[in-house]
């Protein structure tokens, strides 16, 4: 397949949160004492975490399958990937083909080695997620401490959380290819999760912590603006001190969302959404 069809298969299956014509993202949360500072960083200071993948819940996160080139030129692209890697890194052309030329001349390079490297750096991106909509029963018992936490609406048109990709849902366990055959490719694994994940609805924010110089963020976290967060809504179960200690951080910090309290119907197995003073 044509580079430029793969790129648009990418944005097809991953698309932002416009191009799936949708206005909010949500994410659910517990509280608990351990996560009162996390918290606070969060409604007062801003500070939107991104958890790196092996504190996420699923043991498969960013641990691709690995395929190499099948061609009789296979040193010559995977040298030709190397040095493009380089590049990217701030190496002239020059300075990239001298430097890729000693690495695959020292005997201990193998394609283990470039494999370990590419883990390596799966395992250093951090993640934040969300999914499309309130109402999920399973995220609210999974993720808000069996309907005992709370749920953010976010503004998915602002930054941060417009920034966020589909997730896509797959029987088919993620491969990477070598060289990457376009710049998206290298996301495909971070956005390919098992069919058994597929009711969360996820959308993720992908964070390279080396990207903190042109985003607003501090290698953890990325900045909020003020008006990002749109709605909080309260579980069913909440205790009345905990929900209390929520709008004593939330009337600390810069942000005024609307308050809703979450009831079960009376009639059906859904929740019901009522404003909260």
């Amino acid at each position: 397949m044509p580079a430029e069809d793969k790129i648009k298969q990418f944005h097809d299956n991953h698309p932002g949160p416009d191009a799936s014509g949708i206005n909010s993202l949500y994410r659910f949360h517990k509280v608990d004492n351990k996560n009162i500072q996390f918290l606070k960083e969060l409604f007062v200071n801003k500070k939107l975490y991104h958890a790196l993948p092996s504190k996420l819940n699923d043991p498969f996160e960013c641990k691709p399958d690995f395929n190499w080139p099948s061609s009789p030129n296979k040193v010559r692209d995977i040298r030709k990937g190397l040095i493009q890697a380089a590049r990217k890194n701030g190496c002239s052309k020059k300075e990239a083909e001298a430097l890729i030329s000693k690495v695959m001349k020292n005997p201990k390079f193998t394609e283990d080695t470039i494999y370990a490297a590419t883990q390596n750096t799966l395992s250093e991106i951090r993640i934040c997620s969300f999914t499309k909509a309130k109402e999920n029963l399973l995220l609210w018992a999974h993720y808000a401490d069996s309907h005992r936490g709370f749920c953010l609406e976010y503004d998915a048109t602002l930054f941060p959380i417009h920034l966020a990709l589909k997730v896509t849902y797959n029987d088919e366990y993620p491969r990477e290819e070598y060289p990457l055959p376009h710049p998206g490719a290298g996301l495909v694994p971070v956005l390919t999760k098992s069919k058994d994940w597929q009711y969360e609805e996820e959308y993720r924010i992908i964070y390279f912590p080396e990207a903190k110089l042109r985003l607003s963020g501090d290698g953890e976290s990325l900045f909020l603006s003020d008006n990002v967060i749109k709605n909080i809504y309260f579980g069913s179960n909440i205790e009345d001190s905990n929900k209390e200690k929520v709008l004593a951080l939330l009337a600390d910090g810069p942000f005024t969302p609307g308050i809703w309290q979450a009831r079960p119907s009376k009639s059906s197995f859904k929740l019901e959404f009522e404003p909260s003073a």
